[in-house]
């Protein structure tokens, strides 16, 4: 009843994103190339879609780069090149999803992606989705997902281009697209690479300028899509991608002398296929994915050397019917099947485990008010595990005029992690599942007819009961338990305009979020974490976008804050707030078939000394200059 209180109470908001208004959807014939879980039947929940502008602006960066400068997430990073994972309403890396194509990418040796080694180049489509969705996807989305697709266009077309961009510390990238399409195929092949030293100037704690070494980074990818038009009523696609990354490991300030090197290397191949009748369709997809990580690090004292390899291997099927039961109520059923693998000298053994989850979701559209009601159920089953039921309950639509509102509740759980359980000597093989209870609502102004503008307030509450900790239990040995209970709250606020005057087009996109993310249990005699914020976790985040449009040319600025955060449980110790601004020129150019764009960044414009991790220095004030040739 509380949680319920909380949201009447609350009655708040949606995400805006670079805001895209309502999802871009290809038809062909009554073929619907989209996926129907993540856009029909996440009613209630917000969602970020990052324009086509946004993903242009930002084709040479990573997807870690393009999420901390156009949202107010925090991205939690170790500095260029090294691991930078997101962290979504105040839950940890692990409890975001990342899926391609609607398959689950986060590892289950640690549940949790670098998101620093995917170029967005690669898709053409990003969208993010905040808040519990266990009900639609399984174990893990406690604080939300990120979704990557391409979805094709069935159209005689062909485009061809290449991009080069050089940067300070020595950053070099490269990337480039070929897209061939009729009326029956659609094929698109991608790569990138990039090449950078990462040996920038900071200033150690004893206050002298000193450059960054063993920062090194070469990282490359090829991605190729293809889609068939089978029938008039019936796609077949096949995705494959690889992508490899060799980088140096840097020290902190405190220790700045490094040697450890790490290789990650990942194959995916995905099949799907798509039928759609006029009562029904039905999806099925296929994917394998392989991935390899060797972390070396020859220490002086050969205690501390560490060689290590990790091998995971991933299958997975899927299937599901949409059903057409009449004009005001679909609903959709299906099964999804996981088997994850993983062999590692970290472990005594080469664990697996194999995850089935049945699905049920019903989308009914009240009349006279026509507002969406939806439920989800899933119940997922695991070798050897008890799993709890995932419901989620959603509802959206107009409450007057230009307002509109959303609410949504859900159960969430996340799986223990490969190394929770196995890592030797102290993995626990008697950890249960982390448990939570998700609660927002919405409120939403905007003007449905122009889109000139919106602005949404939201309210959020989770509560994460056995939530798993790694605790010493002897000397510098630690082991996880079940030990922990989390509450994140708080509030998210967003706006966009776009203003047209004359033939300019002024676009501004803001957002703030608020965000509370406590333990709530003691977990020890000698615990003073009760009650405080949890480690790495900002209250306070913003950012906002500028953008100037006019002939080709665009003017983007962009402004974050993040607030200050505790890098000790008992909150004893913290990392100063910071403001970083970024600018951005471009100029395109066309000329007949062919296009030119010329990009110019300013990274940290301020030059502003910060740290993402304690003692992991970030870059100051640095440039790129980017060159992209276009034929279609």
């Amino acid at each position: 009843m509380r949680r319920i209180l909380f949201i009447l109470f609350l009655l708040p908001l949606e995400t805006f994103s670079q805001n895209a208004g309502n999802d871009t959807v290809i038809h062909l014939s009554e073929v619907e190339i989209t996926s129907w879980r993540l856009n029909k039947l996440s009613t209630g929940l917000n969602k970020t879609i990052f324009d086509s502008l946004t993903l242009d602006l930002n084709e040479n960066n990573s997807l870690s780069t393009l999420i901390s400068s156009s949202t107010p997430n925090y991205i939690r990073t170790y500095g260029p090149g090294n691991l930078s994972s997101v962290s979504l309403r105040g839950t940890s890396s692990a409890h975001t999803g990342v899926y391609w194509n609607g398959i689950k990418l986060n590892p289950p040796n640690i549940d949790m992606e670098d998101l620093s080694l995917y170029p967005v180049s690669f898709f053409g489509n990003v969208e993010m989705l905040a808040g519990g969705a266990a009900s639609l996807f399984g174990s893990g989305n406690i604080g939300g997902s990120v979704h990557l697709q391409n979805k094709p266009a069935f159209k005689k077309n062909f485009t061809a281009d290449i991009g080069v961009s050089a940067g300070s510390f020595n950053d070099y990238r490269a990337n480039g697209n070929i897209t061939v399409s009729n009326k029956k195929i659609w094929s698109s092949t991608k790569f990138a690479y990039k090449n950078a030293k990462n040996d920038f100037q900071y200033e150690s704690p004893d206050g002298e300028e000193v450059k960054r070494t063993n920062a090194a980074q070469e990282q490359y990818g090829f991605m190729q899509d293809f889609f068939a038009v089978l029938s008039k009523e019936s796609i077949l696609g096949a995705s494959l991608w690889y992508q490899s990354a060799g980088r140096q490991i840097p020290g902190s300030m405190q220790v700045p002398q490094s040697d450890a090197k790490q290789n990650d290397n990942s194959f995916r191949a995905l099949l799907q296929y798509k039928k759609t009748g006029r009562k029904v369709r039905i999806s099925a997809k296929t994917a394998f994915m392989h991935s390899y990580l060797s972390y070396v690090d020859m220490d002086t004292i050969p205690q501390l050397q560490i060689d290590n390899e990790i091998i995971t291997n991933t299958g997975i099927a899927g299937l599901s019917a949409n059903f057409f039961i009449n004009n005001r109520i679909t609903a959709t059923a299906g099964a999804d099947f996981r088997y994850d693998q993983c062999s590692t000298p970290a472990y005594q053994s080469t664990p697996d485990r194999k995850n089935t989850g049945l699905f049920l979701s019903v989308n009914y559209k009240i009349p006279k008010i026509e507002w969406d009601f939806t439920v989800n159920l899933r119940q997922d089953f695991f070798d050897n595990y008890g799993t709890p039921f995932s419901p989620s309950f959603g509802l959206e639509g107009k409450i007057v005029k230009c307002i509109f509102g959303k609410v949504n509740i859900s159960r969430n759980f996340r799986m223990p992690t490969f190394n929770d359980l196995y890592w030797y000597p102290y993995g626990n093989t008697g950890l249960v599942p982390e448990r939570s209870w998700n609660e927002e609502a919405t409120i939403i102004l905007k003007d449905e007819k122009t889109s000139k503008y919106q602005l949404s307030l939201t309210g959020f509450n989770t509560v994460i009961d056995d939530y798993i900790l790694w605790i010493p239990v002897s000397g510098n040995l630690w082991s996880p338990e079940n030990i922990q209970t989390v509450r994140a709250r708080g509030i998210e606020a967003n706006g966009s305009t776009n203003i047209m005057i004359g033939k300019v087009l002024f676009k501004i996109n803001a957002g703030y979020s608020y965000t509370r993310s406590t333990n709530e249990k003691q977990t020890g005699a000698n615990d003073n974490s009760s009650g405080k914020q949890l480690i790495y976790l900002p209250v306070n985040n913003f950012n906002g976008n500028f953008t100037f449009l006019y002939k080709g040319f665009v003017i983007n600025y962009r402004q974050s804050f993040t607030g200050l955060r505790y890098i000790t449980r008992d909150n004893s110790d913290y990392l100063p707030a910071y403001n970083t601004g970024d600018i951005i020129f471009s100029k395109t150019v066309k000329l007949g078939k062919f296009g030119i764009k010329l990009q110019f960044n300013i990274f940290n414009l301020y030059n502003t000394e910060y740290q993402s991790v304690a003692y992991y220095p970030m870059p100051g004030r640095n440039y790129r200059l980017s060159l992209l040739f276009k034929l279609k």
